[in-house]
This record gives structure tokens, sequence and C-alpha cells, in this order.
């Protein structure tokens, strides 16, 4: 795929300060705007003692970024198929970078059979009758638990990706971040001159750039379209 503009190296300044006034913006009362915050909510959802558990803390974590757990789903996760998600979440790396997934480990790692997919199907309940996880909210949860490993899915940021829906966003993400462009590099310089966000992960940055990129080509469509 295309890799957008905003993350080629003759952009990384501008990427940078994408992301600083992601992590820096503030509102009248002082506070700073919720998503600033989705990854280091209570020590993150990747800390050493509740790295395979899904939390009531990874929960509130994830209506930072603009989404609801609803109530049935939020029982079914703490308690219903807690250990089911302890289980698989045991068997899914919280240690290896997407930029580091091998071509011949993709399919073991996040293929159709992986634990991930799995995951992503309980979240999802596809098997089942739906509790209103929709695929934003169920990649929101599994970035939080796998912050190197899984990309966030929305509606700003997937079209810019290429994708129409969230079927093929892992290995998207991994095309262009194991193509040899770059890339990962580049995520790590935008992250330093954007002096904020020191313990986020590549993917996060690369979503912080990607939406807030996004957000701003709408505004300037739809300016234009109030000025015509």
């Amino acid at each position: 795929m295309k890799l957008p503009k905003i993350l080629d190296s003759a952009h990384v300044e501008q990427a940078a300060a994408l992301v600083n006034g992601y992590y820096t913006k503030t509102y009248k009362r002082g506070e700073v705007q919720t998503g600033a915050r989705f990854e280091s909510w209570m020590g993150g959802g990747d800390a050493s003692e509740v790295v395979n558990t899904i939390t009531a803390d990874d929960l509130i974590a994830v209506t930072f970024l603009s989404v609801e757990v609803p109530a049935p789903a939020a029982i079914g996760i703490l308690e219903t198929h807690k250990d089911k998600i302890s289980e698989l979440l045991e068997q899914i790396p919280a240690d290896l970078d997407l930029a580091g997934v091998s071509a011949e480990n993709f399919a073991k790692t996040l293929g159709q059979d992986s634990a991930a997919v799995q995951l992503w199907r309980l979240l999802r309940q596809s098997d089942a009758k739906r509790w209103g996880i929709g695929q934003t909210t169920a990649s929101k949860i599994m970035a939080r638990k796998r912050p190197r490993l899984i990309p966030i899915y929305d509606s700003v940021v997937g079209p810019l990706m290429g994708l129409k829906n969230s079927n093929k966003q892992w290995s998207a993400w991994h095309e262009v971040l194991a193509d040899g462009s770059g890339l990962p590099e580049r995520l790590k310089q935008i992250q330093e001159k954007s002096a904020v966000a020191h313990d986020a992960s590549a993917l996060r940055i690369m979503d912080v750039v990607l939406w807030k990129h996004g957000k701003n080509l709408a505004k300037s469509k739809w300016g234009a379209g109030r000025r015509d």
C-alpha cells in the first residue's frame, strides 16, 4: 500500500508537531485531551502485573478514545470470559513490535488461527450474540493490552491506510512497517522531536499522527465547503 505523505521523510517535523499537539492540548478548565492518557492510565495495559488480563482500568482507558464498552460486554470481559481472555493473552507476545514480526511468523502471530484473532473474535462475539463491541472498540482494547503489536482501527485512520474495514488491518500496518522503507526509525524520530509521549509505542505514535492528520484534512474539506 502507499503510505500517507504525512509519514514520509519530508514531513517528520510536521508529524512531530501533530503528536506534540495531541499530548499537550488543554481545555478551558485545564484538563488534557483524554486520549493523551490512554496508554499510560494506571500504569498501562501491558504492565507486568496485568499484562495477561483485561481489567476495569483497561476498559476505562478505552473510553478515553471516545468509545463506550456496553455493560453486558464489560461483564463478559471482566467475569464470564476472564479466564479464556487471559489464556489467549498469554499466547500473544507483549514484548514484540509489529515491525519485528517476520513474514514467516506473521501467520502464527497475527494470522487467522492465531491467539490474537481468537481474542478479536471473542471481543467482537463473532461466534455468539453480539454484545456491542464493534471493530473500533475491539481494536482499542487490544491495543491497550498489546500496544507494540496491535494497531488501532477507526473511521479516520482506516481510510488513510487504504482500508474499508478492519479485515486486513494488521497485515496493512505490518506491510508498511516491515517493507524496509525506514518507517519504524522515522516514527522514533517523530517521537523524539515531539518531546512528549516518551513511553508510547511506535504504533501509538503512528496512530496519533494519522488520526490528527485525518481530522485536519476533514476540517479543511468542511471549511472549503463552507466558503463555497
